[in-house]
């Protein structure tokens, strides 16, 4: 089994013969740059599989490389070690794409390696992921030619009882003639959160169900992978949408999609959202981006609010719906 490639840009030969010992002592590969000129080198010359990078580097400096490498290789997992704790250089280091930022001095050795496995296990389950969405691809054309197939799935497209989340009740409502139209869901976090999807279509006629269940496919993985490894993204909303328009615009599948995602605090009422499309109302004002699926570099901006005691949001049309109704006044009653 091939050892792990890591490449350590490190100017203080102190603390990186530390590293480079600790590191080959759990069998990685570990090759070293002084400066980050010899760190680019270093990386298009060699497989590597994970960047550790200081930011206080002769010549170019640490921020520079971060965004050189990412450009040339885009999936390539990169952790900061530093001794800057200035937020401003955090911020900036997790924007370029550092997927984890560590700060010198580090007293425990053993932290560097975890960071290393948390890389390559997110790296695995985005790999995992992106297969799943080609082997989907590769289905489309079979699934749309296949009733029973479509019928079978199209059940897992509403919830089968409301979702109770302290003083909160999640329901839905979709109407009879709207069963193949909307995609709505709930998917319960810890610490008495929930994530809320309501979908539409906007397909050929008679592919607006199929249309939604391949949106669905390619949306849990990313709720998956994001509740692994960074479960705040799950706070914003509007960054799963970005991603799941990215994933929707380079599939096989043209239609477009009209979706409200919210993030919803059980405890405070506070609700974060993402809102594509124009087609879902929401009782709450909400100025809604571009539908999915139609442009892969659109935006999405981020909402917020509070339900308050005894109030109730509702997401959707006058039959076909999402409701978050805070019972806590209700009861007091």
């Amino acid at each position: 089994m091939l050892s792990t490639r890591v490449l350590l840009i490190e100017d203080d030969p102190v603390f990186q013969g530390l590293v480079r010992r600790f590191l080959e002592q759990r069998s990685y590969h570990v090759v070293c740059a002084d400066d980050g000129e010899q760190g680019l080198k270093l990386a298009k010359r060699d497989e590597i599989d994970v960047v550790l990078c200081d930011l206080n580097l002769p010549g170019i400096s640490g921020l520079e490389v971060l965004e050189a490498l990412l450009h040339s290789f885009s999936q390539l997992p990169i952790i900061v070690i530093s001794a800057s704790e200035r937020m401003s250089d955090i911020r900036e280091a997790v924007r370029l794409g550092a997927w984890d930022y560590m700060v010198k001095p580090i007293e425990q050795l053993e932290t560097i390696d975890i960071a290393i496995q948390n890389c390559l296990n997110r790296s695995t389950l985005e790999h995992n992921w992106e297969m799943e969405r080609w082997e989907l691809d590769d289905h489309i054309d079979v699934l749309f030619d296949s009733d029973e197939m479509v019928q079978q799935l199209a059940a897992d497209l509403t919830p089968h009882e409301p979702l109770q989340l302290g003083s909160f009740e999640v329901s839905h409502q979709v109407a009879e003639d709207d069963h193949d139209s909307y995609w709505v869901d709930y998917h319960r976090l810890p610490d008495n959160q929930a994530i809320v999807v309501i979908a539409s279509a906007q397909a050929l006629t008679g592919q607006s169900l199929l249309s939604l269940l391949v949106l669905k496919t390619i949306f849990n993985p990313i709720v998956r992978s994001a509740s692994s490894n960074h479960p705040r993204m799950l706070q914003e909303p509007h960054k799963i949408l970005e991603r799941l328009n990215v994933e929707l615009c380079h599939s096989k599948m043209k239609s477009a999609f009209d979706m409200v995602l919210l993030w919803l605090d059980g405890d405070s009422g506070t609700m974060h959202w993402g809102h594509a499309g124009d087609s879902l109302r929401m009782s709450l004002d909400s100025k809604p981006d571009l539908a999915l699926g139609i442009w892969a570099h659109a935006n999405y901006q981020a909402h917020q609010g509070k339900v308050q005691s005894g109030d109730q949001l509702s997401i959707g049309d006058d039959t076909s719906f999402v409701r978050i109704l805070n019972r806590k006044a209700v009861s007091a009653a």
